[in-house]
């Protein structure tokens, strides 16, 4: 009954909380990880899920999945995708609770980390794009992963979900380290089995699908730049917003280590972890807090943890409540759309108007837009959001930020298109 009721409440605290993650709509990254997933059979994206260590073209599997399900279901309609998002989030939120219920053995404790780690109002890409599914997929697995194997001790099942992890972020290399630090921390051994499997896992992807021809790291803002310097850099950059300290100064970074005060295995257990978590994303430019949201766990677990030093579990559960209420009321609120409205109100008055205007398109279709909303550097946003709309990657789009197709011949267009007064207008 208890869990129940606080999951009701947290369900409405993140409701009231992030009002944007139901209102957002379709962003640039939407459509370039749409179509990318339109255009890909499925089948190879379960191959390309099952060899993860094979360098592939869609890099993190599991988020395009996620995509082609959700068009095939229900396209650009916005208001289910922004559910799905909101239904993850919450679930991860509990599922990191039942962790700390078993670290601590206290569902106080894993009731107070639910609630804490449900919103955090500085991750807030997670709650305005879509694109974000990837972190939030790679923080699912890797706390259900740890989770599990906390509860059972199984480490074939535990690489399974390591291996969805692999699939939907490269951040979810840190698993194997976060299950062998817990079985440092409480049972003073080391699991080997588990090790081999998962260093075994690891290896093949860092060496296939990270550091193997066009691998991740030929992106050029995911080349790595290795030194103490950067790291620290990092540890800053994302521990100052973690706590709410967005320019936090380096002399202020010990206060990381305050937990251990509490002298409680949970507490030292939430002091390593997010130095360890962010080191998938330490020596690349920073990404946000939201693409160490997997850190973003220290959190919750370390003040959680602060409800062990009351001695009963009914007054913990008091203490939990209490908990809820001044982190609701220290955590400032996700309201605003302020600097994305005008993105994602382009990219739905474009799908909209060229809807209206061309009902279907003929395959093949040579199409221009003399003018178009998109930024330039966004020069393929014209051509993804069309082909989406028609659901035919055969369209050829000639648009004035696409220098390869701008100077096709015009006596072949279809149908071109201009941009007046946020809408599309037809030319021919």
């Amino acid at each position: 009954m208890l869990f129940a009721i606080w999951a009701i409440v947290v369900i409405f605290y993140v409701r009231y909380k992030a009002p944007v993650i139901w209102q957002a709509d379709w962003t640039h990254d939407d459509l370039m990880n749409c179509y990318r997933a339109m255009e890909t059979p499925w089948r190879k994206m379960l191959i390309d899920t099952l060899m993860f260590w094979k360098p592939s073209d869609l890099f993190r599997p599991i988020g395009e999945i996620f995509y082609k399900l959700m068009w095939e279901q229900f396209g650009f309609t916005a208001l289910p995708w922004r559910l799905a998002i909101g239904a993850v989030l919450i679930a991860n939120a509990f599922i990191l609770g039942h962790l700390a219920n078993r670290l601590s053995g206290s569902m106080a404790v894993g009731l107070a980390a639910t609630a804490i780690a449900s919103f955090h109002s500085l991750c807030l890409h997670l709650y305005l794009n879509t694109g974000t599914v990837y972190e939030i997929f790679a923080y699912t697995f890797v706390y259900a992963g740890l989770a599990y194997y906390v509860q059972f001790r199984d480490p074939y099942l535990t690489t399974v979900l390591l291996i969805l992890g692999l699939n939907s972020k490269e951040s979810a290399i840190v698993l194997p380290v976060l299950v062998v630090l817990y079985e440092w921390i409480w049972n003073k051994r080391t699991p080997w089995v588990f090790c081999g499997l998962a260093g075994s896992v690891c290896l093949a992807f860092i060496f296939g699908r990270v550091y193997g021809p066009e691998g991740l790291t030929t992106i050029g803002s995911y080349q790595p730049v290795y030194s103490l310097g950067s790291y620290l850099e990092r540890f800053r950059s994302y521990f100052g917003p973690l706590i709410l300290w967005k320019q936090i100064p380096y002399w202020a970074l010990p206060i990381a280590a305050l937990p251990l005060l509490l002298r409680n295995k949970q507490a030292v257990y939430s002091v390593l972890l997010f130095p360890i978590a962010i080191l998938p994303l330490a020596f690349v430019p920073d990404r946000g807090l939201e693409g160490v949201y997997i850190a973003c766990a220290a959190l919750p677990l370390a003040l959680s943890s602060t409800l062990l030093l009351i001695p009963k579990e009914t007054w913990r559960t008091a203490g939990a409540a209490l908990l809820f209420l001044v982190t609701a009321f220290w955590m400032p609120g996700a309201y605003s759309m302020e600097g994305w409205n005008r993105e994602q109100h382009e990219i739905r008055a474009f799908h909209e108007s060229l809807k209206l205007l061309s009902p279907t398109m003929p395959k093949g279709a040579q199409v221009r837009f003399i003018n178009e909303p998109f930024h330039e550097d966004v020069p393929w946003a014209s051509t993804f959001a069309t082909r989406l709309l028609y659901n035919d990657p055969s369209i050829l789009i000639i648009s004035p930020n696409n220098p390869h197709t701008k100077d096709l011949p015009e006596e072949k267009d279809f149908a071109s298109f201009g941009w007046r007064d946020n809408k599309l207008y037809r030319i021919k």
